[in-house]
């Protein structure tokens, strides 16, 4: 069993080491890294001062599961998720889970970068004064460290095949399939540190399974769950950090800082697979799937396809009479 009065280093892979903080969901601060910033400190760069952290809040109705060309022919083969990975969350301890990624309403998204754009065009006059034709440019500049992580793009770092589902419909198959019908407890799992990533984790498993006997029960900062409603408050919803400065001439720009990149977040739900029954017999079909593009930065794994390489397996999937479009 594991506690929570530390972090440790699971591993160092692809992409850098992985750190685990066991049975908490840790905010930016926490972690004691300098540029592991809030949304709420960029405007006026409280770096050194953050505590007043205001959390944006997103309704989450919908999640992903993010696969490779060989993980989705077998997932539409199976008609369930036959080879879930081991995972260590702590010395000596690996399970299997079925991993999850929280998605962001479409147009709350929307609603909250265009409340964005009204407040950074509000702070940007206070500071830089009116400047007709300036003002909306580095506005537009400003604003792309909000709400611009991966978590909110469509595009991945893992494969470019994406299942979605509706979070609910997911928690009742898990709950009909893995539960034998009783329902599922939802608890927090801890919090996953990368390179430029925070992942919280909730962990989701039938009762009484002794494994998360210590992990605190929902809600947390990070996700809170009210009948069918789920909500996500992330701290940190972009990679960039960018400041307003003034050059010798009296004019303005925006400048990134030295370093720009900043720790971003996301949700994810761990589905928990018993040893004795390591399966999630999910009925996912190909009106689930989609195809994403891969980050450029991971193109060299042996994973990595273009999108174009990607829509052509997808059409390879399609029934002989289905229109391609």
């Amino acid at each position: 069993m594991y506690t929570a009065e530390e972090w440790y280093r699971i591993r160092v892979g692809f992409g850098g080491p992985e750190d685990f903080y066991p049975l908490k969901h840790v905010s930016h601060t926490q972690w004691g890294r300098v540029f592991s910033v809030p949304d709420s400190a960029l405007l006026d760069v409280k770096i050194e001062d953050p505590q007043q952290s205001e959390r944006t809040c997103f309704s989450i109705t919908s999640v992903t599961h993010v696969t490779h060309c060989t993980g989705v022919r077998g997932i539409l083969a199976d008609q369930c998720m036959k080879f879930a990975n081991e995972k260590e969350i702590g010395e000596g301890l690996s399970v299997r889970f079925s991993w999850w990624h929280a998605e962001a309403n479409q147009m709350e998204k929307e609603e909250k970068k265009e409340k964005l754009k009204e407040t950074t065009e509000a702070w940007t006059r206070e500071r830089a004064g009116n400047l007709p034709q300036d003002v909306g440019s580095l506005r537009d500049s400003l604003l792309e460290q909000f709400i611009s992580s991966p978590a909110f793009l469509k595009i991945s770092n893992y494969g470019n095949f994406k299942f979605t589902y509706k979070l609910n419909d997911l928690i009742g198959e898990y709950e009909k399939s893995v539960c034998k019908g009783k329902y599922p407890e939802f608890r927090v799992l801890g919090t996953f540190r990368y390179d430029r990533e925070v992942m919280h984790t909730v962990v989701v498993h039938p009762p009484g399974v002794e494994i998360f006997e210590k992990c605190p029960p929902l809600p947390s900062e990070v996700i809170t769950r009210e009948g069918a409603e789920w909500k996500w408050r992330p701290e940190s919803t972009g990679s960039e950090m960018r400041v307003l400065i003034q050059g010798g001439d009296g004019s303005w720009r925006v400048s990134d800082c030295d370093p720009d990149s900043r720790s971003w977040e996301y949700l994810s739900f761990a589905f928990y697979l018993p040893d004795e029954k390591p399966e999630f017999p999910l009925p996912l079909e190909l009106r689930h799937l989609s195809v994403c593009e891969m980050d450029r930065s991971q193109r060299f794994r042996k994973v990595y396809l273009t999108k174009d390489e990607a829509e052509k397996i997808y059409r390879s999937l399609l029934p002989s009479n289905t229109p391609t479009g």
